[in-house]
């Protein structure tokens, strides 16, 4: 397998920003919790390519899993691979087989043809304006059998219903869409995508799962997590675009979350499309 370090500028933009509070929810994402149906495939000499890994808790987590292989982690944001490289620092020995990379993933990815075993995108493709095109290149630089493993969001339900959070999930896919990206909907139009990208039907493995947070300590850390969003560069971006027309209409949805999370029968459910397509 080759790989080369020259890395392109970005020309897309991850809609969500990098803020703390963005990157708070992506550090709670583990192998256990969103890479489960990969899991039983893995060999223990696989070579992984993580595309979008952001802060790599879900990449660093899939080392224990190829102990003969590697892991490889991409993303285009310097400052969040930083993050990823710090929470790996002092376990060297645990996590030697992996290394992060500074990469646009809607270019041209930097491996040979045929070259890995697994390409690996969680809560990734929603974001890109042409996410076929990202699993064409996956297509090419997988070995024949080798495996493209996706996870992404399809729709949220939440309890108790609040008109004001149900308007405020589709204030957060309208930001996605409003980037040109795919938005909601995109967990049941993986297979679908992969199809029209090379891949065969009749070899893939289609199926979801879903993320939940219930009261009391998950939905209030879940409600506090969008709150932060919301004072931060997301809220302004709602202002900005005029998702919202006021900062009132924001704080309103703020008090909603806190309203919600502070529920003691707060159920937050996102479904998520799972596919597996073999080369």
């Amino acid at each position: 397998m080759t790989t080369t370090n020259t890395v392109p500028p970005s020309k897309h933009k991850y809609a969500q920003g990098h803020s703390a509070s963005v990157v708070a929810s992506h550090l709670s994402r583990t192998v256990e919790n969103s890479a489960s149906f990969l899991i039983p495939h893995l060999r223990p000499d696989s070579i992984i390519v993580d595309l979008g890994c952001g802060p790599g808790t879900i990449t660093q987590g899939f080392c224990s899993f190829v102990p003969r292989g590697r892991v490889l982690g991409l993303d285009s944001s310097d400052a969040v691979l930083e993050q990823a490289r710090s929470l790996i620092s002092g376990s060297s020995s645990e996590h030697s087989n992996l290394t992060f990379k500074a990469a646009d993933i809607t270019d041209r990815l930097p491996f040979d043809d045929a070259s890995v075993d697994v390409v690996y995108t969680h809560q990734t493709l929603l974001h890109i304006p042409s996410p076929i095109s990202v699993i064409r290149e996956a297509f090419r630089i997988l070995r024949p059998g080798g495996m493209l493993a996706m996870r992404e969001a399809d729709h949220v339900s939440i309890a108790p219903e609040s008109p004001l959070l149900e308007q405020y999930w589709r204030h957060v896919f309208e930001s996605i869409r409003e980037m040109g990206a795919q938005g909601e909907g995109c967990g049941r139009r993986l297979h679908l995508w992969a199809q029209e990208a090379g891949f065969e039907r009749n070899k893939m493995q289609v199926g979801a799962g879903a993320t939940v947070y219930t009261a009391p300590d998950e939905s209030k850390w879940w409600a506090g997590v969008h709150i932060g969003r919301l004072g931060g560069e997301i809220g302004e971006k709602l202002l900005q675009n005029k998702t919202v027309q006021n900062q009132q209409e924001i704080e309103d949805i703020k008090t909603a979350l806190k309203t919600w999370g502070d529920h003691h029968e707060a159920w937050y459910g996102l479904m998520q499309g799972e596919v597996i397509c073999w080369k």
